[in-house]
Protein backbone atom coordinates (compact mmCIF):
# COMPACT_ATOMS: atom_id res chain seq x y z
CA UNK A 1 0.00 0.00 0.00
CA UNK A 2 1.34 3.38 -1.29
CA UNK A 3 1.52 6.38 1.68
CA UNK A 4 -1.06 8.11 -0.42
CA UNK A 5 -3.67 4.86 -0.71
CA UNK A 6 -2.90 4.70 3.38
CA UNK A 7 -4.16 8.31 3.69
CA UNK A 8 -6.92 7.88 1.62
CA UNK A 9 -8.38 5.16 2.77
CA UNK A 10 -7.98 6.54 6.69
CA UNK A 11 -5.21 3.80 7.34
CA UNK A 12 -1.57 3.90 8.46
CA UNK A 13 1.69 2.79 6.37
CA UNK A 14 2.49 0.50 10.10
CA UNK A 15 -1.03 -1.13 9.90
CA UNK A 16 -0.11 -2.57 6.17
CA UNK A 17 3.30 -3.54 6.37
CA UNK A 18 4.07 -7.17 5.65
CA UNK A 19 7.23 -8.38 6.25
CA UNK A 20 9.33 -10.71 4.16
CA UNK A 21 9.18 -13.19 7.51
CA UNK A 22 5.25 -12.96 7.26
CA UNK A 23 5.35 -13.66 3.49
CA UNK A 24 7.44 -16.73 3.98
CA UNK A 25 5.62 -18.03 7.26
CA UNK A 26 2.27 -17.73 5.14
CA UNK A 27 4.14 -19.75 2.39
CA UNK A 28 5.24 -22.51 4.45
CA UNK A 29 1.58 -22.97 5.95
CA UNK A 30 0.17 -22.39 2.71
CA UNK A 31 2.88 -25.86 1.63
CA UNK A 32 1.84 -27.79 4.86
CA UNK A 33 -1.85 -27.57 4.08
CA UNK A 34 -1.83 -27.86 0.56
CA UNK A 35 0.24 -31.48 1.40
CA UNK A 36 -2.21 -32.13 4.04
CA UNK A 37 -5.11 -31.71 1.67
CA UNK A 38 -3.47 -34.08 -0.93
CA UNK A 39 -2.79 -36.28 1.77
CA UNK A 40 -6.58 -35.99 2.64
CA UNK A 41 -7.46 -36.64 -0.81
CA UNK A 42 -5.12 -38.98 -1.88
CA UNK A 43 -6.83 -41.52 0.95
CA UNK A 44 -10.46 -40.42 0.25
CA UNK A 45 -9.89 -41.20 -3.38
CA UNK A 46 -8.54 -44.73 -2.91
CA UNK A 47 -11.48 -45.20 -1.46
CA UNK A 48 -10.48 -45.80 2.09
CA UNK A 49 -12.67 -43.96 4.89
CA UNK A 50 -12.21 -43.67 8.56
CA UNK A 51 -13.82 -46.94 10.53
CA UNK A 52 -12.86 -49.10 7.25
CA UNK A 53 -12.21 -52.41 9.56
CA UNK A 54 -9.41 -54.04 6.71
CA UNK A 55 -9.10 -57.48 5.73
CA UNK A 56 -6.73 -57.70 3.42
CA UNK A 57 -3.99 -55.01 3.30
CA UNK A 58 -1.80 -56.55 -0.35
CA UNK A 59 -0.55 -59.83 0.79
CA UNK A 60 -1.44 -59.28 4.58
CA UNK A 61 -4.77 -60.66 5.84
CA UNK A 62 -6.13 -61.84 8.54
CA UNK A 63 -4.46 -65.18 8.92
CA UNK A 64 -0.88 -64.41 8.14
CA UNK A 65 -1.30 -60.28 10.36
CA UNK A 66 1.01 -60.59 13.26
CA UNK A 67 1.93 -56.79 13.93
CA UNK A 68 1.64 -53.02 11.89
CA UNK A 69 4.77 -53.98 10.84
CA UNK A 70 4.01 -56.61 8.60
CA UNK A 71 1.56 -53.81 7.06
CA UNK A 72 4.22 -51.10 6.87
CA UNK A 73 6.50 -53.35 5.10
CA UNK A 74 4.08 -53.84 2.08
CA UNK A 75 3.87 -50.64 1.75
CA UNK A 76 7.49 -49.62 1.88
CA UNK A 77 7.63 -52.03 -1.10
CA UNK A 78 4.35 -50.93 -3.28
CA UNK A 79 5.68 -47.63 -3.28
CA UNK A 80 3.91 -46.42 -6.63
CA UNK A 81 1.86 -49.46 -6.99
CA UNK A 82 -1.56 -50.13 -6.80
CA UNK A 83 -2.14 -52.71 -4.26
CA UNK A 84 -5.64 -54.71 -3.64
CA UNK A 85 -7.14 -53.40 -0.36
CA UNK A 86 -10.20 -55.19 1.18
CA UNK A 87 -12.64 -53.73 3.95
CA UNK A 88 -15.73 -54.37 6.00
CA UNK A 89 -17.59 -50.94 5.78
CA UNK A 90 -20.90 -50.89 8.04
CA UNK A 91 -21.03 -54.65 7.44
CA UNK A 92 -20.19 -54.88 3.55
CA UNK A 93 -17.10 -55.70 1.45
CA UNK A 94 -15.46 -53.58 -0.15
CA UNK A 95 -12.41 -54.24 -2.68
CA UNK A 96 -10.11 -51.12 -2.96
CA UNK A 97 -7.56 -49.96 -4.76
CA UNK A 98 -4.51 -48.07 -2.72
CA UNK A 99 -1.23 -46.61 -4.37
CA UNK A 100 1.04 -45.57 -1.88
CA UNK A 101 2.73 -42.42 -2.77
CA UNK A 102 5.09 -39.80 -0.86
CA UNK A 103 4.42 -36.91 0.30
CA UNK A 104 7.11 -34.42 1.53
CA UNK A 105 7.25 -34.64 5.34
CA UNK A 106 4.75 -37.31 5.26
CA UNK A 107 4.28 -41.42 5.14
CA UNK A 108 3.52 -43.40 2.00
CA UNK A 109 0.43 -44.01 3.30
CA UNK A 110 -1.06 -40.45 4.37
CA UNK A 111 -3.12 -42.51 7.07
CA UNK A 112 -2.87 -44.34 10.24
CA UNK A 113 -4.28 -47.81 11.00
CA UNK A 114 -5.20 -49.42 13.93
CA UNK A 115 -5.47 -52.87 14.79
CA UNK A 116 -8.53 -53.90 16.67
CA UNK A 117 -8.43 -55.51 20.16
CA UNK A 118 -10.52 -58.31 19.83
Amino acid sequence: MSEREARNSGGSLQAGTVTVNDVQELMRRKEEIEAQIQANYDVLESGLQVDDEIVEFGSVNSQNFHTLHNISTVVQHSEGKSLNVVVIRRGEQHQLRLVPTRLEGRDLLGCNIIPLQR
